[in-house]
């Protein structure tokens, strides 16, 4: 993580167990936010300091109950709107890491087994 200080705009976090989110913080450039879609386990103790001395945010998003997810599919195939992705098998996960750093992905890539 020390690698990767100050060198990220956006971090999105799915995930549910306890983490050090400081580490997370540092990793991210000024103006950068970290973004909760999934509830975590415990506490962020985050200190302002850092957030105000890089303008950095925390924030978080509710994605939507089954409800929500299958009006926003019928509204997506009534109007044919598609996700943009590149595939990746599993094995070739650093190809794409690369082409993510020489940021040749559009718009999305997916891994699969």
């Amino acid at each position: 993580m020390n690698a990767a200080a100050e060198s990220l705009d956006f971090i999105l976090s799915t995930v549910t167990a306890p983490l050090d989110w400081m580490q997370f913080i540092k990793a991210l450039r000024p103006n950068g936010k970290l973004c909760f879609v999934s509830g975590t386990v415990g506490n962020l103790n985050i200190p302002v300091g850092i957030l105000l001395g890089g303008q950095k945010s925390v924030c978080g998003s509710i994605i939507g109950g089954r409800a929500a997810i299958n009006e926003m599919l019928e509204f997506s195939a009534w109007h044919n709107i598609k996700a943009i992705t590149e595939t990746f098998p599993m094995n070739d996960v650093n190809d794409a890491i690369e082409r993510l750093r020489q940021n040749k992905a559009r718009y999305r890539i997916v891994l699969k087994n």
